[in-house]
């Protein structure tokens, strides 16, 4: 293309690579970016904005700040989607004050915020669990003749659903559609995983009903919140007919999904469907994860049947399956119900030799167990060592 005569106008040239970023051909994009160098084409404002962006995306902050500096030295002015794109990098690498400074650097130099601007700092206060001032910025936003949308109001009822503030999650639910903004699928899901969160099954369900209603269909989140909820509450029958539901609406059940089920029908005493439904999982071609062994060990054990769940263990040892901390101390606190402490501190010998060190919870359940049966030197000697791991 830079070699074409005449040459392309710079709008042209944007085109080609802002499609480049957004398909994610990012090293593409910065490599025909570089050969502008070369040529006798002058970027624009948009050109420094598409390229930082795929800057961004690829994690090189140093680069992106690099290209800033450019714009100055240049005597460009940077606009509001410059400073956007750089906190919106700066929160994708978890350098969250950074945004927030650049946000006040944005505002100092009369450079006004946009709605996305604001929902990205307001992204970033709910990030580390100030809501309270995530609310603030929402009021300065309506203030300032910046009309919040979806997205904006989305971000902070998440922000209140993490810290377990489900009346004002509701509240910010309900002014959303006062102020004219549809919810959608994703409103519904947080709210929806707010309210089973905190044992509010009951509203879940209406809200759930109410998507229906208004023709919002629900996707795999949405499903995946609610059959967690109802299999935390005992309500195993009514998500097992969601997941009929899922099918028959297209949507693909997950491994998260088994996961809620498997753990519910496990708690309440129904291991043969359990291991049934575990078969069924892998018969279906879904991929089991960590949490799913977790569960089938700390099942299998608990419901007596601890033969089983060591000749799993053991077999998936063997073909390299690396388990975690959760997993190990659920076959520890099978070993250690039985009595066989032997084997319960060899296994923790052994998750110490990969560097998948025990933590509290996998101290406290052999501790426990060794007093419980008058062990009483060996469970000292490791409250010592857990104390000296600073774990206690």
């Amino acid at each position: 293309m830079l070699t074409m005569h005449p040459s392309p106008s710079i709008i042209e040239f944007n085109k080609i690579l802002g499609s480049l970023v957004k398909t994610k051909h990012f090293h593409t994009a910065i490599s025909l970016f570089r050969q502008l160098g070369f040529e006798e084409i002058m970027p624009s404002i948009v050109t420094f904005n598409i390229y930082i962006n795929g800057l961004c995306q690829l994690h090189h902050m140093t680069l992106a700040f690099s290209v800033l500096a450019k714009i100055f030295r240049l005597c460009y002015q940077p606009s509001t989607v410059t400073f956007t794109t750089l906190m919106n990098g700066l929160c994708l690498d978890n350098f969250m004050s950074e945004a927030l400074d650049l946000f006040n650097e944005m505002v100092l130099k009369s450079i006004n915020p946009d709605v996305y601007t604001f929902s990205i700092l307001i992204d970033v206060l709910c990030e580390n669990g100030k809501v309270s001032e995530a609310k603030n910025v929402l009021a300065v936003m309506i203030k300032e003749g910046v009309k919040p949308d979806c997205v904006t109001y989305n971000t902070l009822m998440d922000g209140y659903c993490l810290v377990n503030e489900i009346k004002n999650a509701k509240y910010v639910f309900n002014t959303m559609i006062r102020s004219g903004v549809m919810p959608d699928v994703r409103s519904y899901s947080i709210l929806l995983n707010g309210l089973c969160k905190t044992k509010k099954v009951h509203e879940a369900v209406n809200l759930f009903e109410e998507m229906h209603y208004k023709s919002i269909f629900p996707n795999t989140v949405t499903y995946n919140s609610l059959i967690d909820g109802l299999c935390k509450s005992g309500r195993i029958s009514f998500a097992l007919k969601l997941i009929d539901e899922m099918h028959d609406r297209g949507q693909q059940a997950d491994i998260f999904t088994f996961n809620s089920l498997i753990d519910a029908l496990f708690k309440n005493h129904h291991i043969e469907k359990a291991i049934a439904l575990f078969s069924k999982v892998i018969d279906n071609g879904i991929h089991p994860n960590a949490y799913t062994y977790t569960i089938l060990i700390d099942g299998l054990c608990k419901g007596g049947r601890l033969k089983v769940a060591q000749g799993m263990f053991q077999d998936l040892l063997i073909k390299g399956y690396h388990f975690n901390v959760h997993s190990y101390t659920a076959m520890i606190g099978g070993l250690c119900k039985e009595g066989l402490f032997d084997e319960a501190l060899t296994l923790k010998s052994n998750m110490e030799d990969i560097e998948c060190f025990p933590n509290s919870v996998t101290f406290e359940i052999i501790i426990c167990s060794l007093f419980e049966r008058n062990e009483n030197d060996i469970a000292e000697k490791l409250l010592h060592q857990m104390i000296g791991k600073g774990l206690l």
